[in-house]
């Protein structure tokens, strides 16, 4: 249904599903902190997100796919604790905005809101 899966969904269901990898890779990253020859990893996702939004517009964001880049670089510690920071406060972001979103889809079809 188009309502409800549209690009705007799309997308943020995109972001929940990074944003979970990226969480996941920044707790390995912590826990390989101390292993000899680990190298840090990160996920790329906004990046590509806003190169395909310059060039396709919003109909190309369902086909940004996140990755994860070995960076090369020993891991800091305090570095992966604020890139852990930084992550929940999107996930935060992109909660609240799937919430407001489904809330105004109930309004529009009900006609109440709460």
């Amino acid at each position: 249904m188009k309502l409800i899966d549209n690009n705007h969904s799309q997308l943020l269901s995109r972001a929940m599903d990074t944003y979970t990898l990226r969480q996941r890779v920044t707790a390995a990253n912590i826990a390989n902190a101390d292993t000899p020859g680990y190298s840090r990893k990160e996920v790329s996702f906004e990046d590509e997100l806003r190169r395909v939004q310059q060039t396709k517009g919003t109909a190309g964001m369902k086909e940004v796919t996140p990755s994860i880049v070995d960076k090369g670089n020993p891991v800091i510690l305090e570095d992966e604790l604020i890139e852990m920071s930084d992550t929940q406060i999107r996930v935060n972001l992109v909660t609240r905005s799937l919430r407001h979103h489904f809330e105004l889809l109930r309004t529009g079809v009900t006609g109440f809101s709460r």
